[in-house]
């Protein structure tokens, strides 16, 4: 159990550096639009599902592995909180609440279907070995 405790810390270390270096490279390029926080989210929401149906569909990668990967490093690049956060933030402006729930639910429907498509595309290999 202490391996997989592991696994995740050094995971999310990597996940959390590499969200907070696009949340720097992406703020002063669109202003206050947290669009930085929606590219970390949905890269995060890809490769999940991604690396869902490599190990599931696919067994090409294990336990282990997936762990590191989806619930470390994609956890760390990925937060509910980022999310939250930029919908707040957005919807600061008197009258601007349209702008943080189109944010908001754009951004969780944008993630549902890259995790399916990841899914889909990380499914693809098994397919063809199936043919």
């Amino acid at each position: 159990m202490f391996n997989k405790v592991i696994l995740v810390f050094f995971g999310g270390a990597i996940g959390a550096v590499t969200r907070e270096c696009i949340v720097l490279a992406g703020s002063t390029v669109h202003g206050h639009f947290p669009t930085s926080i929606l590219v970390a989210n949905l890269i995060a929401a890809f490769f999940i599902g991604f690396v869902a149906a490599l190990a599931v569909k696919n067994s090409l990668i294990d336990g282990n592995l997936q762990l590191f990967i989806s619930t470390g490093i994609m956890g760390g690049l990925s937060t509910f909180s980022t999310l939250i956060w930029g919908t707040v933030t957005l919807s600061q402006e008197p009258g601007q609440i349209w702008i943080g729930l189109t944010y908001l639910v754009g951004s969780l429907t944008a993630g549902l279907a890259l995790v399916e498509l990841g899914f889909w595309l990380g499914a693809l290999p098994g397919r063809s070995r199936l043919e």
